[in-house]
């Protein structure tokens, strides 16, 4: 695995900019706080399982469903803390992402035991709220000597209007995941160059996240991958989707197996790759 030079530590602690949040945005970030704020209050079990969706999933490291792997696990006492730096929701409302810093302590009183970076998938349906649709996350070092990442203001805005449209599953994205391992495989730096979105983010185990399209030809291993599509899902206003499966990288030292979770973005008619989260499979 390559090593992270410290110009991308730096790029991972800038909080969101541009366009100010939608109402849809702003009720997903309020969301996304209620979410901490009750792990904090009542413990990480019952955080995640009055989160998370029906159909949610969570990576151990392989999918699984997020109630019934939560439903199982007893109440230790460790403490979970994290806020987001970035969300972006469908024009629909109907699905969005967050992502920012997590820190993971045995107890809530022990030493800083674990850090890392989440991303969250959200689905809000009719008549309901947000609900965590997927969640994963890579490792870090310790960043306690980096520029601290910028939460974003906690909002108070109120649930927008149900979205009169839902989330289906979505053959064009598993195609277009399809035919990025193909290209991936051939060349790795094209293939990226070809579709990620301006600002993209890209997260693997043990790295801070890279920011920006600019960066791409530094971060990326130089080994060819292919995907396996398992699963896509877009919104109903079609401009905003994720796609999940796993990951084969081609190593001098024999295959890689990871997950994968892309979010894609329309833009300019075009889908582009918003955001890819990248674990190992065992």
């Amino acid at each position: 695995m390559l090593l992270l030079p410290l110009t991308f530590v730096v790029a991972s602690a800038v909080a969101q900019t541009g366009p100010a949040l939608t109402p849809a945005a702003q009720s997903l970030v309020a969301a996304e706080y209620a979410f901490s704020d009750q792990s904090a209050k009542d413990g990480i079990r019952a955080a995640f399982m009055g989160a998370f969706h029906k159909d949610g999933l969570v990576f151990i490291p392989r999918a699984v469903n997020g109630l019934a792997y939560y439903g199982t696990q007893l109440e230790m006492g460790a403490s979970l803390q994290w806020f987001p730096i970035r969300v972006d929701t469908s024009s629909a409302g109907d699905l969005g992402y967050s992502t920012g810093p997590y820190t993971f302590r045995s107890a809530k009183d022990a030493p800083d035991a674990a850090y890392g970076w989440f991303v969250s998938v959200w689905q809000r349906e009719a008549g309901s709220p947000w609900k965590v649709r997927l969640d994963i996350g890579v490792s870090t070092p310790d960043p306690s000597e980096l520029p601290a990442p910028k939460a974003l203001p906690r909002s108070t805005a109120a649930l927008p209007p149900a979205p009169a449209v839902s989330p289906s599953a979505s053959t064009e994205l598993t195609a277009l995941d399809a035919a990025f391992g193909e290209d991936a495989a051939k060349n790795i730096q094209n293939a990226y160059k070809a579709r990620v979105d301006t600002n993209v983010r890209l997260y693997r185990k043990g790295r801070f996240p890279l920011e920006g399209a600019g960066s791409l030809q530094r971060y990326l291993d130089p080994f060819p991958v292919t995907f396996q599509p398992a699963e896509a899902i877009v919104s109903g206003s079609g401009d905003l989707g994720f796609s999940r499966g796993t990951l084969t990288r081609k190593d001098p030292s024999g295959p890689q197996t990871s997950n994968y979770v892309h979010v894609w973005k329309k833009t300019g008619g075009s889908w582009k790759l918003a955001v890819e989260v990248e674990v190992p499979a065992k």
